[in-house]
């Protein structure tokens, strides 16, 4: 069997790939300005994601964020977050076994 075939979503650089390893995002609420590391990117279900880490963050301290049309927002849903955290987690410990 394909081991890609069967994995629970793929890896893309979308965000990476236009902004580069760190991205700013804008607080609608306030204005005020957060800095991010890009840490993973992921596609489960045809909707993009992205792990972000503030840069002054403890490393172990990240966010998961839904990214669509110029949009980036926290996933907020714990089915939705269970989901895609476990396509990371099948992503990264795949080939480990």
């Amino acid at each position: 069997m394909d081991h890609q075939e069967s994995r629970l979503g793929k890896e893309v650089h979308t965000l990476r790939n236009a902004y580069g390893p760190e991205l700013v995002l804008v607080d609608e609420d306030g204005g005020g300005e957060t800095v991010y590391r890009i840490v993973h990117e992921v596609e489960v279900d045809g909707e993009h994601y992205a792990v972000l880490q503030e840069v002054d963050d403890r490393e172990e301290d990240a966010y998961l964020f839904r990214v669509g049309h110029e949009r980036v927002e926290p996933v907020e849903d714990e089915t939705e977050w269970e989901k895609v955290a476990e396509a990371i987690d099948e992503l990264l410990y795949f080939d480990e076994q």
